[in-house]
């Protein structure tokens, strides 16, 4: 089979693909007569493919990404629309601003979880820390605090002042991001 037919049908065919399932629930793709699951996109096969095929299949995961990144946003805001007032409301009755409740509307059961988002002024816990080491008592008994330096005015500095830093500090590379291009083609 070749899989820059393969990617190009795919391509064309992504609106039919989305949400298409076989019985066992894997994501089918339908090129001719032949369906092919993407789950066989193991990393050996993937290392296989011609240096196009690279580069259509990461051009087409990161338009799939981003269509399914907008539909699932679109979900969430529609069942937002049709359910977060009834479950915002249940929650209050409980006497609670978060939480899980559970709606039904018909044989639809709906679990709704609303989430704490907890910031804290960070200027007012330094001048909290400072009073409760005033008046002798330890602030980390009572304030998580997180020291962080950061990497560009690190990298900024003399080295007479990054040198004691040096031993509190731990580069770990992230994992490597690709971007594909065929050469000769728009960047």
């Amino acid at each position: 089979m070749c899989f820059t037919s393969f990617f190009l049908s795919l391509r064309r065919s992504y609106d039919d693909y989305v949400g298409r399932r076989n019985s066992w629930g894997s994501s089918v793709l339908d090129i001719g007569s032949l369906p092919l699951q993407l789950e066989d996109l193991t990393r050996e096969r993937i290392k296989a493919l011609s240096k196009q095929a690279l580069q259509e299949l990461s051009v087409l995961l990161a338009e799939m990404d981003r269509g399914i990144g907008q539909a699932r946003e679109q979900l969430t805001a529609a069942l937002d629309d049709l359910y977060g007032d009834a479950a915002r409301a249940q929650l209050l009755d409980a006497g609670k601003d978060t939480g899980t409740t559970h709606l039904t509307d018909g044989d639809l059961a709906i679990t709704v979880e609303i989430k704490k988002s907890v910031s804290w002024d960070q200027e007012e816990l330094a001048a909290i820390a400072q009073r409760i080491a005033s008046n002798g008592d330890d602030p980390a008994e009572y304030i998580d605090v997180k020291y962080s330096v950061s990497e560009r005015k690190f990298a900024a500095w003399p080295e007479t002042l990054r040198r004691p830093f040096e031993a509190a500090r731990t580069l770990k590379p992230a994992k490597p991001a690709f971007r594909l291009a065929l050469v000769g083609e728009g960047k």
